[in-house]
């Protein structure tokens, strides 16, 4: 039987608690605010999948709003949606924090790409090619990690974000 941090069953037997008083576990997170904080995170990866990996075909098929930032937009949705719970709401300003570094540190790779199409010098093109991967990819794994931690009832924390919310 798995058992997360902050669960409010005995280690030993699976039995709930009883009786009154104090509990110290009560402003602990849910099971169910444990799940939406790591769905929090997850919903980015659709957006970061097509502005990192399918940004090609996204904008052939849909022009410039194949660019929109989805990464962006679906998790302050379901952030919005969730405004209730304290733990769910600081995921999603985490996310939204790492995300918005993660969207502009993309648009800067794709501004590199595009010049290195235009000139022919040999360091742009060697540039964006190593920059590309680790961004992309990177962004990408930094989110499954810290979505395992918001499961876990971490605090969710990217080492590599934009404190604004």
């Amino acid at each position: 039987m798995e058992m997360h941090i902050y669960d409010r069953r005995c280690r030993t037997c699976g039995a709930r608690p009883r009786g009154r008083g104090v509990n110290i576990l009560d402003d602990a997170p849910t099971d169910t605010e444990l799940s939406q904080a790591r769905l929090c995170h997850l919903l980015a990866l659709p957006g970061m999948l097509v502005l990192g990996v399918f940004y090609i075909a996204a904008t052939q098929l849909f022009g410039w709003w194949g660019l929109l930032p989805l990464n962006l937009a679906i998790p302050s949705i379901y952030r919005i949606l969730h405004r209730n719970s304290p733990f769910v709401w600081h995921h999603g300003a985490e996310v939204l924090n790492f995300q918005l570094l993660w969207t502009v540190a993309m648009a800067a790779v794709w501004l590199i790409g595009s010049m290195s199409g235009q000139a022919q010098w040999l360091l742009l093109p060697l540039l964006w090619r190593a920059a590309y991967l680790p961004v992309c990819l990177g962004g990408i794994i930094l989110v499954l990690i810290i979505s395992k931690d918001a499961a876990n009832a971490g605090d969710g924390r990217y080492p590599i974000r934009i404190p604004l919310l």
